[in-house]
């Protein structure tokens, strides 16, 4: 009987401890999420959905605000499905926030279907759809490697991760939370890809509709990151086509973020209000470049407002 266990431990021990190696092999090529729950605890955050996870650039930020905030900026954006603002989304920036003393700013990323919830019952937190996933269900956010979300919520094969390490990948998760995605497409795929998108948000129309609980959430996330730095809300750009769809999920979004705006005392830019070209994928999410030239227009307002915010203070005194 003790042979056969010490044979069972010893053929047990190769497979585990192989499986094991795999895990740590992925590097943000073969998942697009998982880097984010291995990454250490993290001073500053970038918040939002798809747009955000694709459109901004930490390591751009941490250059060009350096000697501003001090603190480093990391993308912990996922998608509208798992990063919606409510108890999930709040209860895992708390835990991968590390206490940082030095000066920091946290980018909150807002658009309507980031306050919405299913049209039958949006107000009822029990029924968000995120429950049923990740974000709510990874406590662990800061391991490597993170064990339960392989076991649990990688979906592809594990060879999957071995094989995308020996491919020239063009899309990845980055170590400071930026998913770089795709090369440049043709105007006819961007424009096919656009209308995709366009139906497949019209189709949202009839599923999703405002929700005073997940802005109530949205409150309660500003009102935590403002006790330890500055927050800057920020509305990205769309294609004009994709921006008529949200306008018609929330049409008073704009007076919204203006209340929260006045009520924490923080910056809320809506890129749309600003004439500036971009070009997108599929009407929503930037290409590589277009996201490098808005994460640098984005430093260029918040330096601008930090040296605004210096001066009149001067002038005060």
């Amino acid at each position: 009987m003790d042979r056969f266990i010490i044979k069972f431990l010893f053929f047990s021990i190769f497979p585990v401890s192989t499986l094991y190696g795999v895990f740590l092999l992925e590097n943000g090529t073969a998942d697009p999420f998982y880097q984010r729950f291995t990454t250490p605890k993290q001073e500053a955050l970038i918040l939002g959905n798809s747009k955000a996870a694709q459109g901004i650039i930490p390591s751009i930020l941490n250059e060009e605000l350096k000697g501003i905030y001090d603190g480093k900026l990391y993308n912990y954006s996922f998608t509208v499905y798992n990063s919606p603002f409510g108890p999930a989304y709040l209860e895992s920036v708390k835990r991968k926030l590390i206490d940082y003393e030095g000066k920091k700013c946290f980018i909150i990323t807002v658009d309507p279907w980031s306050i919405s919830s299913d049209i039958n019952d949006p107000n009822n937190p029990e029924k968000f759809e995120e429950n049923k996933r990740f974000i709510s269900d990874i406590n662990n956010v800061s391991t490597k490697p993170n064990l339960k979300y392989m076991l649990k919520w990688f979906l592809k094969s594990y060879y999957e991760i071995i094989l995308m390490r020996l491919k020239n990948h063009l899309s990845f998760l980055n170590k400071d939370g930026w998913f770089k995605t795709g090369e440049q497409a043709s105007f006819e795929v961007r424009n096919k890809q656009r209308n995709i998108m366009i139906d497949f948000y019209n189709g949202y129309l009839n599923r999703y509709s405002h929700s005073s609980k997940r802005f109530k959430y949205l409150d309660n996330t500003i009102e935590y990151l403002n006790r330890n730095g500055t927050v800057f809300l920020i509305r990205m750009p769309l294609h004009e086509d994709i921006l008529k769809i949200e306008e018609k999920v929330d049409p008073n979004f704009g007076f919204r973020m203006q209340f929260l705006s006045q009520k924490h005392n923080v910056i809320f830019i809506d890129f749309n209000q600003i004439e500036k070209e971009y070009t997108f994928k599929d009407g929503l999410h930037f290409d590589v470049e277009s996201a490098v030239n808005f994460t640098l227009e984005l430093s260029c307002l918040i330096t601008n407002y930090q040296k605004n915010s210096r001066e009149y203070a001067n002038s005060k005194k």
